[in-house]
């Protein structure tokens, strides 16, 4: 079923972004970023899966959820948008020469708006595994749920490999 299939997708995700701040509470900057560049990677390959097989797949079925394609678009903007501060915030912060206590306090601050990153998240994944996912589940017949689950596998499988290539993922 695609709810279990993009279930293990949003965990792998959410132990990419734990290892981060679990390293970034360790003031280990360039392993946080390691796994926060290791996140996005993972993040738009995910993105693109529900972006070119699910999203028009939903498109076309009826849904009998309140959120339609468009509502999973934006999140995934504001998503994006919400990364590329924190990378941004990250960067800056490892460049920086700070006191024990200014680092301590820009470390809260950064895990703030990862508070909200997360939050959105999880918000994202429960209305795509309660709905969506549910829905084409449901609605789908046997042969076009067995290539979506294909085609969301090998690419997912590309990703994993590229990654482990070129880091300790």
């Amino acid at each position: 079923m695609l709810v279990e299939l993009i279930h293990q997708q949003h965990l792998e995700l959410r132990e990419l972004f734990i290892r981060h701040q679990e390293a970034l509470l360790q003031g280990k900057f360039e392993e946080a970023e390691e796994y926060l560049e290791n996140f996005e990677v993972f993040l738009k390959a995910h993105m693109q899966i529900e972006e070119n097989y699910l999203f028009p797949e939903f498109a076309k079925i009826k849904q009998t959820s309140k959120w339609n394609v468009s509502l999973y678009e934006k999140e995934h903007d504001k998503i994006n948008q919400l990364y590329n501060n924190i990378s941004k915030d990250l960067t800056w912060l490892s460049e920086q020469e700070l006191t024990e206590s200014q680092l301590r306090r820009n470390i809260i601050a950064l895990l703030d708006k990862e508070k909200t990153l997360k939050g959105l998240n999880e918000h994202h994944e429960e209305r795509e595994e309660e709905a969506m996912l549910k829905e084409l589940d449901e609605q789908l017949d046997q042969r076009q749920l067995k290539e979506l689950k294909l085609d969301i596998k090998l690419t997912w499988a590309e990703v994993t490999a590229s990654v482990t290539q070129t880091t300790a993922y």
